[in-house]
Parts: structure tokens; sequence; C-alpha cells
């Protein structure tokens, strides 16, 4: 690709399709040396125009600017990529259904949304109206609309299932089930240090002190016991093993990304404990409710330990009180 390049121009990725196999390494190597010229359409404009077919071009339009502004702001911080396909996805439907009957968003009325809203239960009603009230709140904010109709409308609270202890047996599942270095990590990193699957792909190399025996996870400072230490050094001894001169600066790599610099993928972390009681993620909350419990159910105490929002630690609290408070797990607790 590079044999008769001047050094003026860049290389079009459309180019690359036929002359290279391998043409995302190569692009990212191009992307790094300042020589690309990525001419792909982006995956979010094909998504948005699969989407939004079928629904009538006014409503259409007041959609687009909206999903727009949620996905690249640039007057409010712009939404998580996931967020915004959720956002969409949910009330796609009814902006179908819509469209059999009206030709804006304007033509909406309160009792069309109150229809919606008493047809939905718990947090799936809740999540609907959230959305709808962003959709109609852009919308009235730019002039396309004479008056919200979402005004007024109680949302309610947020349903969320009772947190409960996981089994000994579900635990002993999950650590079976971690049968390599990676996966052995991976559960020591949720189990005992709340650290969500996100954040174990996303770990550097610079983030492990081994010296001073430190763990950094998702910007918080925290001190490696002995499990989780002998967990990293084997699977560093790994990692040097079978990558010595890899450059990717995460710790955790595999076979695709040792030969890139981004962070493994959340199913590669995850994809072994699929189908069990005790995923990373569930492990992750077992661990927070388990130092509520040790502990007291103190959401500043759980806020400080782990760094998670205010709203979380709260609910954690108080699934420990409620756990606390009951004569049996009362009893089990203090015997």
């Amino acid at each position: 690709m590079l044999s008769g390049h001047t050094g003026d121009g860049k290389i079009r990725y459309s180019e690359l399709i036929s002359a290279v196999r391998h043409r995302g390494r190569v692009a990212e190597i191009l992307d790094q040396l300042g020589l690309l010229d990525d001419d792909r359409a982006p995956a979010f404009e094909a998504w948005l125009e699969r989407k939004l077919d079928g629904i009538t071009p006014g409503i259409r339009r007041d959609v687009e600017d909206w999903i727009r502004a949620l996905h690249d702001g640039p007057r409010t911080r712009p939404r998580d990529p996931n967020t915004v396909w959720g956002y969409l996805n949910r009330i796609r439907p009814i902006l179908l259904g819509w469209s059999h009957h009206y030709h804006h968003l304007r033509e909406v009325t309160r009792d069309d949304i109150l229809s919606i809203a008493n047809a939905l239960q718990g947090n799936k009603r809740r999540h609907t109206l959230s959305v709808l009230r962003s959709l109609f709140g852009r919308c009235r904010k730019k002039g396309m609309i004479f008056r919200d109709p979402t005004t007024r409308i109680r949302v309610g609270p947020s349903n969320y299932r009772a947190v409960l202890p996981l089994e000994d047996n579900e635990i002993t599942e999950a650590t079976g089930a971690a049968t390599t270095p990676a996966t052995r990590l991976a559960v020591a990193l949720a189990a005992i240090h709340a650290a969500r699957s996100k954040d174990i792909g996303e770990l550097l190399l610079d983030d492990v002190d081994l010296g001073d025996r430190r763990l950094t996870i998702a910007g918080r400072s925290r001190p490696l016991d002995d499990l989780t230490y002998r967990a990293l050094t084997q699977w560093l001894s790994y990692r040097r093993t079978h990558w010595p001169n890899t450059a990717n600066p995460h710790l955790l790599v595999n076979r695709v990304t040792a030969v890139r610099t981004c962070p493994v993928g959340r199913v590669w972390i995850t994809r072994a404990f699929w189908g069990l009681t005790a995923t990373l993620d569930r492990l992750h909350v077992d661990r927070q409710l388990e130092e509520s419990l040790t502990h007291g159910p103190d959401p500043l105490h759980l806020a400080a330990v782990f760094g998670i929002s205010p709203g979380t630690a709260i609910r954690y609290a108080a699934a420990a009180r409620h756990l606390l408070e009951t004569p049996a797990e009362h009893h089990d607790l203090h015997n």
C-alpha cells in the first residue's frame, strides 16, 4: 500500500478492501501514522437509517434530530452509544404506530401518552416514559411542538428486584468454570474487588503495582490480597510466555488484541460464566452486598470503598438492612 505513496496524500480505506486481507490491522497502523482516510460510512448512520425506516417523514425528522443530539451533542454531553440505541429501540414500535395516524409529533396528545403508560408496568413503564420525555423535551426546546404531552405524567419510582447473597454452591460453580489464568484473575477481581467486567477489560499494566501490592481499578487504588496477587502473577507469567513482544498496554490480552492496542471484548471476558447464576457481574454485586452486611448498611462506606454512585450505594445498603432485619438471616449471620 505504501510502495507508491509519495507522502502527500492519504490512503482511503476503500483502497484496502481489494488489496489487503487483514485490512483492519493495516488501517489501524495507517491511522496511527496519520495516513488513513477512513471513507467508510459510520455504523451509526446505517443503524439510524434502518431504525427510522417506516416512520412518517414529519415524525422522522424530529426523532432524527433528537437522536443525533443525544449521540453527538454538542450542547449536552453525548450519551453512551448503547444508551442511544436503547432509547430508539424502546420507542420505535410506538413511533411506527403513531405514523399510521399522525404526520407530526405535535399531533400526539396527552391521552396518547397515557394509553401507552397504562399498558406498561414497573421499570418498562418508567423507562418508556423517560425516553418519551427526552424526545418531547428536545422537540419543545427546538420549537417543533406547541406543548409537551408528557408533562405532569408521573413516571414512578424504580422497581428493583431484591438483592440476595449468592449461595456457596453458586460461587463454587463460578470458580470451577475459571479454568484459565485470565478467567481466574477475572473471578478474583469481581468477587474480591467488586470490579465490573468492563473495568476488568480496561485495566492497564500501569494499574498494577506488585512491589507495593496495590491495584488501581476504575481510578481507585486498592490493596492486593494474597489470592488476587497470585492470580495476577500467574496471568502475567502466562502473558509474557505467549505474547512477549506485545505493545498492548492493557492487562488482559488475547491473540486478537495482542497485535493491537485496544482492550479485550466483554464477551471474551464473560463467556466462561454464561449460563451460571454467579456471572462476573453477579459476583461484583455479591461482593458489594457482602461488604454492606459485614460493615453495616452504610451507603457512605460503600461509596468510599467501591466508588459507586450514591443511588447504587443506597440500594445495596437497603438490601443489607432488609437482610439483617429478617430474623432468620439475622440468626444465620451471627452464627
